[in-house]
């Protein structure tokens, strides 16, 4: 983690600018195509929910803007983020916060999450992230086809960790596709990134094989 030196930074007149309002987040909602994702899950027998979190998560690590954060008052940026996922045990109401150490390698993901996850039990996690600069916050309502959804914000305004959430999906002629939507602080990205991020997801999705 660095801070950065906001005089020379090209989003130094935006930051300014955002920081100062009163709801300063981009929240983009679209449907993803997940067709190649879930067959690659099924030919291997791997968890959806948990294969998403790290196709989300590897192609948020390739952007810059990603891994920038906001600390006392000042923009970082971290040099690795992890994800923090919200997960629902069998046979439970009450989710859990699961953060475990990210690797950018699938299975190695899938390894240490299962293994945070059974680590865990029924222990909320709630002091997991708690503070933390270098994470993003992923979460799931696969009970609902949504079209718009809003996360919430721990700080309005300093909370910078990004928050990405995706709903039921459904069939739609030879596809399937899922409400996908991504919520950021516009003062350490723009639509521009927003929509890279889309772009480089569906494209790591339709590559899978």
């Amino acid at each position: 983690m660095e801070y950065i030196d906001i005089d020379t930074w090209d989003r130094k007149d935006y930051f300014n600018m955002y920081w100062g309002t009163d709801f300063p987040y981009i929240n983009t909602g679209a449907n993803l195509d997940i067709t190649r994702l879930l067959a690659f899950c099924k030919k291997r027998d791997l968890p959806f929910y948990l294969s998403m979190v790290f196709s989300a998560h590897h192609v948020a690590s390739q952007i810059t803007n990603f891994k920038y954060r906001i600390k006392d008052g000042r923009p970082i940026l971290n040099d690795k983020i992890h994800a923090s996922f919200t997960y629902l045990p069998k046979g439970r109401d009450l989710f859990i916060n699961v953060t475990p150490e990210f690797s950018d390698e699938i299975m190695g993901f899938l390894k240490n999450a299962r293994e945070m996850i059974a680590k865990q039990g029924t222990d909320l996690g709630l002091n997991s992230a708690r503070g933390r600069y270098d994470i993003i916050g992923y979460s799931a309502i696969p009970w609902i086809q949504y079209t718009h959804f809003i996360r919430s914000i721990a700080k309005m305004g300093v909370d910078s960790n990004p928050k990405i959430t995706w709903g039921k999906y459904f069939k739609q002629d030879d596809l399937v596709l899922m409400p996908f939507s991504v919520q950021v602080h516009h003062g350490l990205m723009d639509g521009l990134h927003v929509g890279r991020y889309f772009e480089m997801l569906q494209r790591y999705i339709d590559d899978l094989s």
